[in-house]
């Protein structure tokens, strides 16, 4: 079979003020070749006896005509737009291309003259170093223009599961869905491929990747539907197959094997998130002291108080028999078993008992009202009067669907989410240690609005639990899938830990933020204008991001969309990942 004909689209040029360089190089196009930004375009140029063959992404298109002012452009026409000139003008095009690659290599520029060809699928995967990936995962179809596609867009499954780095992270403006929407993408290719490997590879395979989606759902009760299909789906169905098939998947569908999870009202049953199979979680004291979760329980101004912390230290170590080795609530000398019961025990002993009195009497006194108004304010989570709660657990083996827990349900008790935030992430950096640790397996940890969970100034127990997830738990298997209309209102530690960042389109103000100078203008430039679709996919092996269009899901992603449920039995249902080019081991 014959190699395609190149698409030649001009040459490079190289005068005064357009000098190429070993970064990016201009080129003229021809007089009958639309060049678009976006392209991948290809040159080849002897260099010190060598051919070196260069990949380039156009990041700008310019037309110049060859009058020498505006001025000359109006008197042409007599400023009569209806006038005809007796000769056309002279105009040409030029681009400017970011060099995302050499083959062999060389910093070095092309020369001038040299001929600009169309890239391919072929050169778009030389361009972004696809055959260097450890796995390649596409997630999307690459841009090659404004209509026209080079190929799958690939993310490298090293990168965001932890073996060169781990975690992504999304960025965009409110409203579009498109935050939210491509999570959820990722999701469901990663749980297609953990599939893949498990049916390939066997399920006793030690290597074998396993995957644990954890998601919380922020907004009203949006996510408890991912398992019905959307009522657009048979629609788009038919746009849509074509784009999913480049990423190996032929049937795709809602997700499957999901529990769902809301908080606890004071009765005991889950708050109504629309749907019947819903499980409460909460937790009793007991629950919180054994997880370790007590310092949780208050505010970054309060824990962080000297003073304050202190005190709570000294209470949490006073409810705390640890002799067994792991932490639970004493059952001996007059301990409280609910925290009804603790509020009225530390309301009645905080000034006999000997380890509080380090305390000043104020100090004591600010921890019973906090006392008060966390047991009030959490009466249903945190169960006021029951010794025994449904606290969340997690499964130590993949192999299931998500787990989507609700956070919306919390909407009046903002300090609540946090506390569920961190108690799940205190979790699940205990599973991944120690002799608890599963090989292969991933806990991949969906969560949006980040700003509340971790803003750029906080430095109290939760927010420092995500930066120690984000900054050293990758290794371990947790992996945060993290999104936020401002970065730049997001703890740095967070945002810089993401090996693998996605941008949707995003405020002109938020991307001349500092946390994007590494971006580029042309590319903040080009993220205001993305459409819902569409993202720039930026990886560490990345010299220039990569735009994606994100295939439509099949899902719905709120109630009102929400049509059938999905079915695994039926005809067709079982989504298929594709082959991978490397297979990749996950220790």
């Amino acid at each position: 079979m014959s190699e395609p004909t190149p698409v030649a689209l001009g040459k490079v040029a190289a005068p005064p003020d357009k000098e190429a360089t070993s970064d990016e190089f201009y080129f003229w196009a021809a007089r009958d070749r639309v060049v678009e930004r976006t392209q991948v375009v290809t040159t080849t140029a002897d260099l010190g006896g060598r051919e070196v063959r260069f990949v380039g992404l156009v990041e700008e298109v310019y037309r110049q005509s060859r009058q020498a002012s505006m001025g000359e452009e109006v008197d042409r026409f007599d400023a009569d737009p209806a006038e005809a000139p007796p000769f056309a003008s002279a105009g040409f095009t030029y681009a400017r291309a970011k060099v995302l690659r050499t083959d062999p290599v060389c910093h070095a520029p092309p020369t001038e003259e040299a001929p600009v060809d169309l890239g391919d699928e072929a050169a778009a995967r030389l361009g972004y170093g696809v055959d260097a990936m450890g796995q390649a995962l596409p997630v999307g179809l690459l841009r090659n223009g404004g209509t026209a596609f080079a190929g799958p867009a690939s993310i490298d499954l090293d990168y965001l599961l932890g073996e060169n780095g781990g975690h992504l992270n999304v960025n965009g403006v409110a409203g579009l869905g498109a935050k939210s929407s491509f999570l959820l993408h990722v999701n469901a290719l990663l749980l297609a491929e953990a599939d893949r490997q498990r049916r390939e590879l066997g399920v006793s395979h030690g290597e074998r990747l396993q995957i644990v989606p954890v998601i919380f759902n922020v907004k009203n009760f949006d996510l408890f539907f991912i398992d019905h299909w959307g009522k657009k789906w048979n629609e788009k169905k038919g746009d849509a197959l074509p784009e999913w098939r480049p990423l190996g998947v032929h049937d795709p569908a809602p997700f499957r094997d999901v529990r769902f999870f809301a908080p606890a009202e004071p009765s005991g049953n889950p708050v109504d998130t629309g749907r019947a199979e819903t499980t409460a979680y909460s937790w009793s004291l007991a629950d919180v002291i054994a997880h370790g979760l007590f310092r949780y329980l208050f505010s970054e101004e309060d824990i962080y108080d000297a003073n304050f912390g202190g005190l709570v230290g000294d209470l949490e170590d006073h409810l705390t028999d640890d002799r067994s080795g792991e932490p639970r609530l004493k059952s001996v000398g007059g301990i409280p078993d609910t925290f009804a019961k603790l509020v009225d025990w530390f309301r009645e002993n905080r000034d006999k008992e000997p380890k509080f009195k380090d305390s000043a009497p104020g100090t004591r006194g600010k921890l019973l009202r906090r006392l008060k108004y966390i047991v009030n304010e959490g009466d249903g989570v945190l169960r006021k009067n029951d010794p025994q709660g449904k606290p969340l657990v997690l499964d130590n083996e993949g192999g299931r669907g998500p787990t989507v827990i609700d956070l919306f349900g919390l909407r009046t008790a903002p300090s609540l989410q946090r506390f569920v935030v961190a108690a799940v992430f205190h979790q699940l950096v205990r599973n991944r240690s120690g002799s608890r640790a599963v090989k292969g397996l991933r806990y991949v940890v969906t969560l949006d609005e980040l700003n509340r969970f971790a803003p750029k100034s906080g430095s109290d127990p939760i927010t420092k639990k995500i930066v120690e997830v984000a900054a050293e738990m990758r290794s371990q298997g947790v992996i945060l899938l993290g999104a936020q209309q401002q970065a730049s209102l997001v703890a740095p530690q967070v945002i810089e830990n993401a090996a693998v960042r996605a941008v949707g389109r995003s405020g002109a103000l938020e991307m001349r933020a500092d946390v994007w100078r590494f971006l580029g203008d042309a590319a903040r430039d080009q993220a205001s204008r993305l459409s819902a679709e569409e993202k720039l996919l930026v990886l560490p092996s990345f010299r220039a991001p990569m735009l994606a269009k994100i295939p439509y899901p099949p899902w719905a992603l709120k109630q009102e969309d929400a049509a059938g449920r999905y079915d695994p039995a039926a005809p067709g249902a079982v989504a298929v990942a594709r082959k991978p080019d490397v297979t990749t081991k996950f220790a």
